[in-house]
């Protein structure tokens, strides 16, 4: 179905984002999809349009490219505190040290959650493994994950929260 005008190709958008599964779409994919109208203008009101049913767009970079991801308020119930907190002590180690974590460093760290938090983290996209690199990245889909559960993180005052 070709959209003709701007509200179409607004709702055509709004509804590829709510039923992704992943919740998260390429910026060139949407831009593709925007045709002959501004992308700004064209996101702006996809962005108004999801807010007005309860959910967020955020943006965020990941292997220099740009994505968008549907976010919504609160927490998400299907991952317990533990994880929550794994994930916030890789992202801080990922902001503070180094973007590309080493595996062998990871497992080091939480060899004791490994098989628990970690493949959780890994078989939901949260964090990605790179096995013929040897390093792990926090997805878009973990940094919205905590967007609304840790604010300002800092690996240091994470830490004083485990002294």
């Amino acid at each position: 179905m070709e959209a003709t005008n701007i509200e179409e190709v607004v709702q055509n958008i709004s509804r590829i984002i709510l039923t992704n599964p992943q919740k998260m779409i390429r910026e060139e994919d949407l831009r593709n999809l925007c045709k002959s109208f501004e992308f700004k203008n064209i996101i702006s009101k996809v962005y108004l349009n999801l807010k007005n049913v309860g959910f967020e767009l955020i943006t965020s970079k990941f292997l220099d490219q740009n994505y968008y991801i549907l976010t919504s308020y609160g927490k998400d119930d299907n991952i317990t505190p533990s994880q929550y907190g794994t994930l916030a002590l890789i992202l801080a180690l990922s902001k503070e040290v180094d973007e590309n974590i080493k595996i062998y460093d990871l497992k080091e760290i939480f060899g004791k959650v490994w098989n628990s938090d970690i493949k959780f983290l890994i078989d939901n996209d949260y964090i990605r493994e790179f096995e013929n690199l040897g390093i792990i990245k926090v997805t878009p889909l973990g940094k919205a994950l905590l967007k609304n559960i840790v604010q300002n993180l800092q690996l240091k005052n994470l830490l004083r929260i485990f002294e």
